[in-house]
């Protein structure tokens, strides 16, 4: 399961792990975000989740995040600087997640009444951070960039040098907001573009057009791998995310 502010998004896989299902579900950006009789309506009447100890992860997509080195990080001050860096409500939880190979602490805040949730129906699942799988998988190139897409916000995870070096979770209204996002992390960073390997996933394939309009901007742009088999090629990136993720939570 990915939770994202307006939406939740399914997957179902066999038991030797072959993709069987997709599905997406969401509600208008007019309304607030996390509204929890929506999730809790999407838990209980969603077939694919009719057998609860079957869901094995839960991945929460929200942009109120912080990476801490290990070597500062003290849990009461880490989520102190979280507090001063994004307006934390009072019904918010904060979330640690350890990336052991990139020697570092993830920080995420949200909303507790959502965690309740999962605890209730979904006793034996984990709570993952949605960017988990960019930590998870560094490219084999020396500077790398992933990024997912969710509806409104670009999750971006840069490594340079096979080091983690930059990660942003930022609004987008057009392809534009993310190539320029992109192109400042890759002169913040003394990046040549040509030498980055960058890869796009999308939460929803409604999302994948932003891809081949990043084309224009990034001629070597990848939306996945050889190893997704479909006949329809808005489907890749977002088949490709779920495989990465379901590889996450194992």
């Amino acid at each position: 399961i990915v939770l994202m502010p307006r939406a939740v998004s399914v997957a179902g896989f066999s038991d030797r792990g072959d993709l069987l299902m997709i599905k997406n579900n969401e509600y208008k950006k007019t309304l607030p975000q996390w509204i929890i009789d929506f999730f809790e309506h999407q838990f209980l009447n969603d077939q694919m989740l009719s057998a609860p100890h079957k869901v094995t992860s839960v991945f929460v997509a929200t942009d109120k995040n912080l990476l801490v080195p290990e070597t500062l990080y003290k849990p009461h001050d880490a989520e102190a600087w979280l507090k001063k860096l994004h307006y934390v409500e009072s019904n918010e939880i904060v979330t640690t997640h350890h990336l052991r190979e990139d020697k570092a602490y993830y920080l995420y805040a949200w909303p507790s009444a959502i965690k309740s949730l999962i605890n209730r129906y979904f006793t034996k699942s984990k709570i993952l951070p949605f960017s988990t799988y960019q930590f998870y998988k560094p490219f084999k190139a020396e500077c790398s960039l992933q990024m997912a897409l969710t509806s409104d916000r670009a999750f971006a995870t840069l490594y340079k040098n096979r080091e983690l070096t930059w990660h942003q979770v930022f609004n987008y209204k057009s392809s534009e907001d993310i190539a320029y996002q992109v192109m400042h992390a890759a002169n913040q960073f003394g990046i040549e573009q040509g030498l980055m390997a960058i890869q796009c996933t999308v939460a929803n394939k409604e999302l994948a057009p932003h891809i081949t309009d990043m084309l224009q901007f990034f001629p070597g742009l990848k939306d996945g791998t050889g190893t997704v088999v479909t006949n329809e090629r808005g489907w890749v990136s977002n088949i490709y995310l779920i495989q990465q993720l379901y590889a996450c939570g194992l």
